[in-house]
């Protein structure tokens, strides 16, 4: 699992395919945002109901997920981008795209489904007096 500056080394290292490029606006972002879960058949994400809007939190300036259009077939293909960026009403748009991230990716798995890149930052939301509990379903669904 590697959030934020962690996925950012798992693109790096090749661990996960693609690069994380300066938000779209060149300035950093720290905010609540949305995310849909698009695919919770995997370990990280069962807790999750399919199409579940999230609120998490986001900090980052290199969060612009950017690929090849044959690795973005791939991810698509075989179903391997868990969260999409939304609006709170689950619309996917270049509105709700907070930084700019190709088709709203919030993160990918590799081919596997055992390593996973995000984004946003579930563990700051996993307490409903300082920020809600949207995060926590992560941490527990890799517990089973």
């Amino acid at each position: 699992l590697g959030i934020c500056n962690g996925f950012q080394i798992l693109t790096e290292t090749g661990l996960l395919k693609g690069v994380l490029l300066r938000n779209k606006n060149l300035k950093f972002i720290g905010k609540d945002i949305h995310v849909k879960v698009t695919n919770n058949d995997n370990k990280f994400c069962n807790k999750y109901k399919k199409e579940q809007i999230l609120k998490l939190n986001i900090a980052h300036n290199e969060g612009n997920y950017f690929t090849d259009l044959d690795h973005l077939k791939e991810l698509e293909d075989k179903n391997l981008i868990p969260f999409k960026y939304c609006g709170e009403n689950g619309n996917i748009n270049e509105e709700n795209n907070p930084n700019g991230s190709l088709n709203n990716i919030a993160g990918i798995f590799n081919n596997k489904k055992n390593i996973l890149g995000m984004m946003p930052h579930p563990e700051r939301m996993v307490d409903q007096v300082t920020s809600g509990t949207d995060g926590v379903n992560l941490f527990t669904s890799l517990l089973n």
